[in-house]
Formats: C-alpha cells, structure tokens, sequence
C-alpha cells in the first residue's frame, strides 16, 4: 500500500507494521464501498463503473517493484490488485480509496481487468425475483461500463486462465464458479 500511494495512487496509508510484517494498523478511510453508493444512488452506476476502470488504468500504469510476487496467471512487469472490484473502493469525501491489498502482484494489467470483469459478472446475489432482476440489470449496466473503459479485447484473452486459477479459489460458491464458466463461455461464443 505504501508503494502505491507514495506514487500517488489512493491507499490507506500504513500507520504500523510490526517487525515480523504480519501485523499492520492503517489509516481509517471514512465513506462507504462503491456498491453502497450505487445502491443508494443507482442512477451514477455508469459512472462508476468508468471510476473502476480508472482506478484500474492508474494502478497498471506503475511499474511494480522487484519484491512483489508474480501473478498467478500471465506475466508483466505492472503493479496488479487481484482483487480491485466495488466492494473494495471506498468512497469517502476525498474520492476513491483502494482497500484490500492483500493480492497485490506483479503481472499483465490484463489479468486484473479479466478478474474484476468474472466477479462483477459472476458474484452471487442472493436475492429473487424482482429485485434479483432489478440487481441483475444494475449489475450488467455497471459491468458493460468498466468494459467499455477498460481495455477489454486483451483482458478477453485471458479469461479462461485467470476463471481456471479462481475457481480453486475456496471462498467461490459452486454457483459463482459456475457462472465464471458461464462467462467464458459467452465471450468464446462466435457471436461475442
């Protein structure tokens, strides 16, 4: 986190870090997630999608640095979150913050937009009937803007590796794992 915001990228910044590196206090960021501002305001879904693409663009944009891991999937020389969807940008006062770092990696900037692409598409939503189809339309609004801001035909590319390493993610529902395959599937289709 630190590597990124001294770049000017918007993290929490690292108040603590004990000596074996396993513990850490960070700033708190007040405001709430990016899903809690659609929800109460679902007419800026658009617009956030295109703040996630942003947010995506300006993180891939730095260089990571030599002690970061590798990506499971792909290689590139770029800084990469793994994990970079609406659950994990606050919006506070001062705009965006990026929480959740623990998959930070170094990689193709390609990986990162396939994989929040996969669990916007693929999350699940345990909800039914009207307000899952309401959820489901919202959902696919905010998907089709980060796509048409991000770099999409590369990201394309690389969904069927990067759905293969997160469906051995333990924390997938079989229903999510399902719906990752789901996706793929349509994007491979001759008529994508």
């Amino acid at each position: 986190m630190e590597y990124v915001r001294a770049r000017g990228y918007p993290a929490p910044a690292v108040d603590e870090l004990s000596d074996d590196g396993l513990d850490l206090v960070m700033e708190r960021i007040e405001g709430v997630d990016m899903v809690a501002t659609m929800s109460k305001r679902p007419w800026t879904i658009g617009r956030q999608g295109r703040v996630l693409a942003q947010l995506h663009d300006r993180l891939h944009a730095l260089e990571a640095p030599d002690w970061l891991r590798d990506a499971p999937v792909g290689t590139g020389d770029r800084v990469l979150h793994l994990d970079l969807h609406p659950l994990n940008v606050i919006v506070g006062p001062h705009g965006p913050v990026v929480i959740d770092w623990t998959n930070a990696s170094t990689g193709d900037p390609a990986v990162d937009v396939a994989l929040t692409w996969v669990l916007m598409a693929a999350g699940s939503v345990s909800t039914k009937g009207l307000i899952s189809l309401l959820l489901g339309r919202a959902r696919a609004a905010l998907v089709r803007s980060f796509l048409r801001s991000s770099d999409v035909e590369t990201a394309r590319r690389l969904l069927r590796d990067v759905v293969g390493w997160k469906v051995t993610d333990p924390h997938m529902s079989a229903e999510e794992q399902e719906q990752m395959w789901r996706v793929v599937e349509e994007q491979e289709s001759p008529s994508a």
